[in-house]
């Protein structure tokens, strides 16, 4: 989201810049890092603020990291390496970026500063990565385990999408038949049912009220639809607008359970990658929660950072902030307690990757069938009622004779 600032300079200066944030509070954080006061802040009325913000796509990222591993690893120098990766690049978007960050990296920034300050191209666990690569002197293995963190994520997805692709075209199929017969088939027929010269049906009342609605308000609802889809992205902009709607989402029958499972191993999966990279566990915490999908369960972790701050452990932070399931929590405390966390870390991942694969497929198994029991059922309902008076016509010309 980007925000148009009107800020003070560590030398008094008072300028207007654009940055972008999530959310005020992280907005104002970002200022506080680099020695900037804040006096006030707008929303810049953009398509970035609509949901539309491009990123740098995670496959395009996960090559990326893993081809710079293999050119540090032979012994190229950074910049050399940045040289023949922006030779090979053809994604437009990325390559803008990477020739932006070549030249910081050319006048002397780190590399993770570099990709940093590229905003919401970058999810925030690839800087953090680099900077602990960096501290390190490991950028290479990072890197590495970076890759091998989007390769695991990607792999969940497309099973997930593979998975859904048969139900949605039932689905589509289910809504573009009702619409053909609601706006096409149905009027044809309304002359015909005129010169019956008969009461209709109550169903086939029903259903030409609900053709002649469709027909008529056509363009309204197709307004409505396209308004309520930009005020609902424009509600989800909102400060904790983002954070409710996933909190309610995680309360959802059967579904609730599966979302809490992907956000807990992406939470877990990301925790892990930091800490094998040498990154401190607050710091790492902290990149965590900014990483996981679910803003509900990133706001809760975010707040178990100022506990663990105090002296509190990992498990007790966390098991306040009442997010995440007792199993997990039973894992992380065993990991905390044997000094293994990354790998408990990393086990409890696998885990729920297991299991929400296992629930996936259960709740696609049964929900095939049930689409195509309600598509038959609606079908038939409405082929009843359209056909009902001609029925009743011809019972009444045989009853003449």
């Amino acid at each position: 989201m980007e925000w148009v600032c009107r800020v003070g300079t560590a030398t008094g200066e008072v300028i207007e810049r654009s940055f972008a944030a999530p959310d005020e509070g992280s907005l104002r954080a970002e200022l506080e890092r680099q020695g900037l006061y804040l006096f006030s802040a707008r929303r810049s009325f953009s398509l970035a603020n609509l949901g539309f913000e491009r990123r740098v796509g995670a496959s395009v990222l996960q090559l990326f990291s893993q081809e710079l591993a293999a050119l540090l690893k032979a012994g190229l120098p950074l910049l050399q390496s940045l040289d023949v990766m922006l030779e090979r690049q053809k994604e437009p978007t990325f390559r803008r970026s990477l020739e932006t960050v070549r030249d910081r990296v050319r006048n002397g920034i780190a590399l993770s500063e570099a990709f940093r300050t590229e905003g919401a191209l970058y999810p925030p666990m690839f800087s953090a990565s680099l900077v602990a690569g960096e501290r390190s002197g490991s950028l290479e293995l990072v890197l590495r385990r970076f890759s091998q963190y989007l390769r695991l994520s990607l792999g969940l997805r497309r099973k997930a999408i593979a998975a859904s692709v048969y139900p949605l075209v039932l689905m589509t199929a289910m809504l573009g038949l009702i619409a053909v017969l609601l706006v096409k088939v149905i009027p044809q027929f309304e002359s015909f049912y005129e010169g019956l010269a008969a009461e209709l049906p109550l169903p086939t009342r029903v259903l030409l009220a609900i053709s002649h609605g469709a027909t008529a308000g056509a363009p309204w609802i197709a307004l409505a639809v396209i308004g309520g889809f930009v005020g609902f992205r424009l509600w989800l902009g909102r400060q904790g607008s983002g954070a409710a709607l996933d909190g309610a989402l995680l309360r959802l029958p059967y579904f609730g359970t599966m979302l809490r499972m992907y956000a807990t191993a992406q939470l877990a999966r990301t925790l892990s990658t930091l800490l094998q990279g040498g990154l401190p566990l607050l710091h790492a915490l902290d990149v965590s929660a900014a990483s996981v999908g679910n803003r509900a369960m990133a706001r809760a972790v975010a707040q178990a950072t100022p506990r663990i701050r105090e002296g509190r452990s990992l498990t007790s932070a966390l098991e306040e902030a009442q997010i995440l399931d007792d199993l997990a929590l039973e894992m992380i405390k065993v990991g905390e307690h044997t000094g293994a966390l990354a790998d408990m870390l990393n086990s409890v991942a696998e885990f729920y990757d297991e299991q929400l694969e296992v629930r996936l497929q259960t709740a696609l198994a049964l929900l095939e069938p049930i689409m195509l029991v309600l598509m038959a059922v609606i079908v038939s309902a409405m082929l009843l009622a359209f056909y009902l008076p001609m029925f009743e016509a011809i019972s009444a010309i045989q009853g003449r004779f």
